[in-house]
């Protein structure tokens, strides 16, 4: 990879502010400052097996689950946790059926004795009966339909997992994919579908698909093998400018160790212990789309020993110059917590477009030993 301008070390003039945290401890990270907190629930319109206790639905009702609230670890000894769609009852307007009583007493009078004053009858009534009156009818609630969506999910090699959804009540719709933190827009096609390969971020991995209107789907499936590989996630949104970069054991920019989006690998070659590979997720013809990078490295077939350089970098653009950006990592090591980092950073001015933003401390460096 040729960098022909001048590449910046991100601090000094600019402004960089990072938060490290924990994954089990944070949540969904970004999903307050990418996403609407009053948004409605997802409402799963499927069961979900094997979802754990430690999805914290305390808040809502146990037949909808925000996409927000996904655990973002989940302990696999655990019981199973069934959640079901919701039964609305439409509200019933009561009428009561009102007899007046008949006073067979009263005196009579002839007309002539009388004065009539011009008082509303709506007064006399709603003055003098007012616990008698009907109940008015309720006004008629307009139900949206709840689109019957659905997710399954598929162990792959190299510890992925591929997502299919089907919602034909959405067809070329944005659907944002939630997993373990991670976050991602995908567009289904005319027919509602959309398929993604996804890497793996825990072993007991849940994944939701949540559609504009509140609905949503979810799957949740058993990665066994992750345990075997290290995942380095960066993740944005919009035309923020960033790139994950993984330079494998003393490799340069122009090497074949270079691992970025430029050039991605695949699973095929962590398979054969050559190396990493990173997979982009996320579609930018979208709206605001989410976007994210993951880097992962076969740990379990490391064929030297040595260190990947990790790295974040972000391209001064036309479309990000002198503005606030926002991005997060999330790093999953075996035997360490899933640990994330926030980032929020003032990008430079215009005249810097073309330039580079060099990151190194967004995420750990791996050190690997030779199996």
């Amino acid at each position: 990879m040729s960098r022909t301008k001048q590449i910046l070390m991100a601090g000094g003039t600019f402004s960089v502010a990072l938060g490290i945290g924990f994954v089990m401890q944070n949540g969904d990270a970004l999903a307050g400052r990418f996403t609407d907190e009053t948004q409605a629930p997802v409402v799963l319109s499927q069961p979900v097996l094997a979802v754990m206790p430690v999805v914290p639905v305390g808040r809502l009702p146990a037949s909808a689950i925000s996409a927000s609230a996904i655990a973002l670890a989940v302990e696999p000894a655990m019981p199973s946790l069934a959640i079901t769609g919701p039964v609305v009852a439409m509200p019933v307007a009561l009428h009561t059926a009102i007899t007046l009583p008949v006073d067979t007493a009263s005196p009579t009078f002839a007309v002539d004795q009388l004065e009539f004053a011009a008082v509303e009858t709506s007064e006399i009534i709603s003055d003098a009966l007012p616990e008698l009156l009907p109940v008015p009818p309720a006004e008629p609630i307009a139900l949206q339909p709840i689109c019957d969506a659905s997710l399954s999910a598929t162990l792959a090699p190299a510890a992925m997992v591929d997502l299919t959804l089907t919602a034909p009540c959405a067809p070329d719709a944005a659907v944002v994919i939630h997993h373990q933190g991670m976050m991602f827009t995908v567009i289904t096609d005319s027919a509602g579908l959309a398929r993604v390969s996804v890497p793996a971020l825990a072993d007991m991995s849940v994944f939701v698909a949540e559609l504009r209107d509140g609905a949503g789907a979810a799957a949740s499936i058993m990665v066994p093998d992750l345990a075997s590989y290290d995942r380095a996630v960066l993740q944005w949104q919009g035309q923020a400018g960033m790139e994950l970069h993984a330079l494998e054991f003393g490799a340069s920019y122009t090497d074949p160790g270079h691992v970025w989006a430029g050039a991605t690998r695949d699973a095929a070659a962590a398979l054969a212990g050559a190396g990493g590979f990173v997979t982009r997720l996320g579609d930018d013809s979208a709206d605001a789309a989410l976007i994210a990078e993951v880097y992962t490295f076969p740990n379990g077939t490391a064929s030297h020993d040595g260190t990947v350089d990790l790295s974040v970098e972000a391209e001064v653009t036309a479309a990000n110059c002198g503005r606030d950006v926002a991005a997060q990592s999330i790093q999953i090591m075996p035997g360490a917590e899933p640990a994330v980092i926030d980032l929020t950073m003032t990008m430079p001015a215009c005249d810097a477009v073309g330039e580079y933003l060099v990151l190194n401390n967004m995420l750990q460096d791996l050190t690997l030993a030779a199996r």
